[in-house]
């Protein structure tokens, strides 16, 4: 954990010794997405929050492949390590307006404008690789997902993904989009590594199986998951300290887009407020 010590150094940073630089971030984010109530999840299926309204603001769309930074409009706000230090989370809590589990993530990768028609190649990061993720570059713990933006067709497809693995491996693997549960705005499809595999560092192309029957359109992330925070009723609080409790500490990279997932219990559209607590070291 950088140069935390031990408990007692981690409380003396968090209260502001040792140039700990202790930052508390707030953040809501309400069911709405360009001005319009946002699509009902699906119960038991991962949605995308990075459209949704509130603090930080809806994110952007991505019209060719970029990096996301903590600049870009959608994620969280922070104040990046001062030089020598390192950046680490230290609690996050949230309370909802549905029942469900939230995963904080760093959006490593997005692009978007994807074809939910189109049964040819549809270039992502490309070969050669452009752009290369700037942060957990080796790649480990990755995770790639499709995230739909508006809804695509009712037949279900299968999507295949030519990726590299934290090996720097070439590799393809499947997912279906299409039909119900798997075709509403906001929904994500992780997209499974090929046994044996760790991580992503790129997705190369995608392609379609069959057309689903509607354009529609999605994106391709990379993320690196960071945190759960489960919220076991409408209006109780989630809390996770990692002082105290599995699975350590989580380093923040300098520039991290902060983002969310959301996992719900209902086909409720959800709205969240929370904190996230740093200090660095």
């Amino acid at each position: 954990m950088g140069n935390i010590q031990d408990l007692s150094d981690l409380i003396n940073r968090a209260s502001g010794g040792a140039s700990g630089a202790p930052e508390n971030i707030f953040f809501f984010k309400v069911g709405r997405i360009g001005g319009a109530v946002a699509g009902t999840p699906v119960a038991g299926r991962t949605h995308s929050i990075w459209q949704y309204e509130g603090m930080p603001s809806g994110g952007t769309t991505p019209s060719v492949g970029e990096i996301p930074t903590k600049n870009t409009s959608g994620a969280i706000p922070f104040t990046n390590a001062s030089a020598g230090f390192e950046k680490w989370m230290t609690q996050i809590a949230s309370t909802g307006s549905v029942a469900g589990t939230l995963l904080l993530y760093d959006r490593l990768f997005h692009d978007g404008g994807f074809n939910a028609t189109a049964t040819t190649d549809q270039t992502v990061q490309g070969d050669p690789v452009s752009p290369e993720i700037t942060r957990n570059v080796r790649g480990t713990g990755n995770i790639m997902f499709a995230e739909i933006v508006t809804i695509v067709g009712t037949t279900s497809v299968s999507l295949s993904a030519e990726y590299v693995n934290d090996e720097g491996v070439t590799a393809s693997s499947y997912v279906n989009i299409g039909a119900t549960g798997f075709r509403e705005a906001t929904t994500v499809r992780p997209i499974p590594l090929v046994g044996g595999h760790s991580g992503v560092r790129a997705v190369k192309k995608i392609k379609l199986s069959a057309t689903t029957g509607t354009a529609g359109s999605f994106n391709i992330v990379i993320g690196r998951p960071l945190a759960w925070i489960p919220i076991g009723l409408a209006g109780a609080a989630g809390w996770r300290d990692y002082t105290t409790g599995l699975p350590g500490i989580p380093k923040i990279e300098d520039d991290a887009c902060l983002a969310f997932l959301w996992i719900s219990s209902a086909a409720t559209v959800p709205e969240f407020f929370g904190t996230i607590s740093m200090i660095q070291a």
